[in-house]
């Protein structure tokens, strides 16, 4: 690590290029890269494919992150759609579930990329556990036998959840060596099935080269974010950083990347005028990638933000499950929602604004409150 910092500070001396970018148009190409308030004019598989991964969590206060990321981009979609869309079972999919920095739905053309992981795993790296090679053996043969199943299709005893603990991790390490897929979900459990029953027979099954998948990562994370630092494209995946900080030096070299201040840029992007921000505001997802990485949202937007649902009650500052408001470019606060299914109505537990809003912000996040809650089936209460 402490060699790569080395290596990136003698980079940004010999390749600083242009000033920083100023803080108004910096927010702006972010947002618009993002596509928060502009809506995405084509269709799931494309928005997932340039935003290079859609989280995954199990978390479900409102309703599952996947779904709320792709609400604030496509509004005018309906969640039996992009299930259908995210979780075909069919051969044509465009969309596979695996791991990037977490838990993720992945474009299908990225599978060689996601490959490059499969074949760590599968030569020894570690993930949360070690391999029990009978267990995956025993697992295995079942779905090559019996077609598709799901962890609890592995309780052998009278007893419930733990009775199948060691089966559900020697799935689990199966998907992770890429011997495994996820078919689809039910509720939120995962349903496996063998590779060669859900590829599409067009994807490439080799893995990318070192060099291709260090670059890919950050022309993704360019073309998504709109700039950013070493640090920021390498967030969550330390086996990775080696090959992204090799990347970054080659493409400075060829005048791919340039720097402007301390911030990456595609030199392509360098004269780019990112649209006027709408008067718009938007509900965010605690896992949404605008505000996914907290260190680069205080950064560039000044806003401190903690999901708290991780952390004990009598701790919490703001609530149980808090979403960062978007107005225009700026984050001016946060609202605690739960839904409450049996009554209809989305709940607000508290809501926190950074300063005192005046009455268009106050109407302007009770449209978006009652535009959530109907994309959900709900109503807003006191609305």
């Amino acid at each position: 690590m402490v060699v790569i910092q080395i290596r990136n500070s003698l980079l940004l001396k010999a390749y600083t290029k242009a000033p920083p970018l100023p803080e108004d148009r910096a927010r702006a190409l972010v947002i618009a890269r993002q596509y928060v308030h502009q809506p995405w004019s084509g269709d799931v598989a494309g928005l997932i494919a340039h935003l290079g991964a859609l989280q995954l969590d199990a978390v479900q206060v409102i309703t599952r992150a996947h779904l709320h990321q792709l609400h604030v981009r496509l509004p005018k979609m309906r969640e039996a759609k992009l299930l259908s869309a995210l979780e075909s079972a069919e051969r044509h999919r465009q969309v596979f579930e695996y791991w990037s920095h977490a838990a993720a739905y992945l474009p299908m053309d990225d599978y060689r990329f996601a490959r490059v992981r499969m074949d760590r795993i599968r030569e020894g790296q570690k993930h949360w556990f070690s391999r029990n090679a009978k267990l995956c053996n025993f697992v295995l043969d079942r779905i090559r036998a019996e077609g598709p199943l799901k962890a609890s299709d592995f309780v052998r005893a009278k007893g419930g959840w733990w009775s199948w603990s060691e089966e559900k991790k020697a799935l689990e390490q199966l998907f992770h060596e890429g011997e495994l897929m996820v078919s689809h979900r039910e509720g939120f459990q995962k349903v496996f099935d063998l590779p060669e029953r859900l590829l599409p027979s067009s994807v490439v099954t080799t893995a990318a080269g070192s060099t291709e998948y260090g670059q890919h990562l950050v022309r993704r994370f360019m073309r998504a974010q709109g700039f950013g630092r070493a640090g920021e494209i390498g967030y969550l995946r330390k086996h990775d950083r080696p090959l992204i900080a090799s990347a970054i030096e080659a493409m400075l070299k060829s005048g791919e990347l340039v720097y402007v201040g301390d911030e990456l840029m595609l030199a392509e992007d360098l004269e780019a005028a990112p649209p006027a921000v709408p008067r718009k505001m938007r509900l965010l997802s605690p896992f949404d990638p605008l505000v996914l990485q907290r260190k680069r949202l205080k950064r560039l937007f000044d806003f401190n933000y903690q999901l708290e649902c991780y952390v004990p009650e009598a701790k919490r500052k703001y609530g149980y499950f808090c979403l960062p408001i978007l107005y225009r470019d700026g984050l001016t606060g946060v609202v605690d929602l739960k839904a409450d299914r049996e009554a209809g109505l989305l709940r607000v537990k508290s809501l926190h604004w950074r300063e005192r809003p005046g009455s268009g912000l106050e109407a302007g996040f009770n449209k978006a409150l009652g535009d959530f809650a109907r994309y959900h089936g709900l109503v807003a209460e006191g609305l």
